[in-house]
């Protein structure tokens, strides 16, 4: 059995049978050196098999972000910081509702573009911490369609 192959070819298939539903493993032969590498990529990426660390990599080269567990602990910090700026707007525009605080047209409009643009940023910053702890699995799936699609038509 043939499948897809580099610049539109076939090639035969490699590793173990393919299950209906479920991915081809894919193996190789590495010197010690380059093991003790990948290994310290997967531990500074914070994965928890070579498996992970094998999909993180084709992932990252495809143009995706990866990140370890200190970056995601900071973009978690930055979500809660975002809700407490949000928050502030709101009580800033309250304020000025009930007369507590006086704001000139260009203030009104600051606030109105940061209460709108606030949410889509902080939808956006959640989507992409829920894929990380989904380990980019859905976003990378839908980018494959996107991009075989574009090869294709």
């Amino acid at each position: 059995m043939a499948e897809p192959g580099r610049e539109g070819g076939t090639r035969p298939g490699r590793g173990r049978p393919q299950k209906e539903g479920c991915g081809q493993v894919v193996s190789c032969r590495l010197p010690a050196e380059e093991v003790a590498a990948f290994d310290a990529l997967c531990d500074q990426l914070g994965v928890k098999s070579r498996s992970d660390g094998i999909r993180a990599i084709i992932r990252m080269s495809a143009g995706f972000l990866e990140f370890g567990p200190e970056d995601a602990a900071r973009l978690d910090g930055i979500q809660r910081e975002l809700h407490k700026i949000g928050v502030n707007v709101n009580q800033i525009a309250l304020a000025a509702n009930r007369g507590r605080v006086s704001m000139v047209k260009e203030q009104w409009a600051g606030i109105d573009e940061l209460r709108l643009r606030l949410p889509v940023l902080r939808a956006t910053l959640s989507q992409v911490i829920s894929e990380r702890r989904r380990r980019g699995v859905t976003l990378y799936r839908k980018f494959v369609a996107e991009h075989q699609g574009h090869q294709v038509g």
